[in-house]
């Protein structure tokens, strides 16, 4: 059965993702850098400003004809149920499931009705979140945090938020698969690795 977390406007969460293995999309050495302290933030949320911001358009459509490859999703998870498109209430969202009974999937989510980007993350979701991970390293120069939404269950889920603008952010939510469970991975660290991934699929867009 696939993994699923509904997006709402409360929470910024989307659905779940997998990876058994470690990947090269981890950055370099492997481990987070902590985030620069002199880093501007906006008012009344603690975010980061974003320096260089994408064009709105690179967000156009759904994430299922733009986020990721058929390739890309099937090197991540192997095959695949089709791709389930939405409209949840903070912008399109794409929803890929493992075939393979392992509970892994992907969902990324274009959160492009709020006008808020990742302010919201960190107003709504931070004060509350199981876990919060904002020492990840930023995808690409963009800032990302990580967290755990309230009321999971283990350590398989952990969505990945991504400003590209100030009041435009993507998202990647992922639950790791059973032998990437077994092996002790983390899953916001293999998340950022997917977040990447599309960061570049949507800079090619620009």
């Amino acid at each position: 059965m696939r993994y699923r977390i509904l997006a709402t406007a409360a929470v910024v969460a989307a659905g779940a993702a997998l990876l058994t293995s470690c990947t090269g999309n981890e950055g370099a050495s492997g481990k987070p850098a902590p985030a620069s302290a002199s880093t501007p933030e906006l008012p009344n949320s603690g975010a980061p400003k974003v320096d260089s911001p994408l064009p709105a358009k690179v967000l156009d459509g759904s994430p299922c004809d733009s986020a990721l490859t058929a390739d890309q999703v099937k090197g991540y998870l192997g095959e695949t149920d089709a791709a389930d498109p939405k409209d949840t209430e903070l912008g399109p969202s794409c929803d890929w499931g493992s075939t393979s009974g392992s509970s892994a999937g992907i969902l990324v989510g274009y959160e492009t009705k709020t006008g808020q980007g990742l302010s919201l993350t960190y107003k709504n979701v931070k004060p509350k979140a199981k876990r919060w991970v904002d020492d990840l390293d930023p995808v690409q120069g963009y800032p990302t945090v990580g967290y755990v939404a309230v009321g999971t269950t283990d350590n398989r889920t952990c969505v990945i938020v991504v400003g590209i603008a100030d009041d435009l952010a993507y998202s990647v939510s992922l639950s790791i698969g059973d032998s990437a469970v077994q092996a002790g991975k983390d899953a916001c660290q293999l998340g950022r690795g997917v977040a990447d991934t599309v960061l570049t699929n949507l800079k090619a867009r620009a």
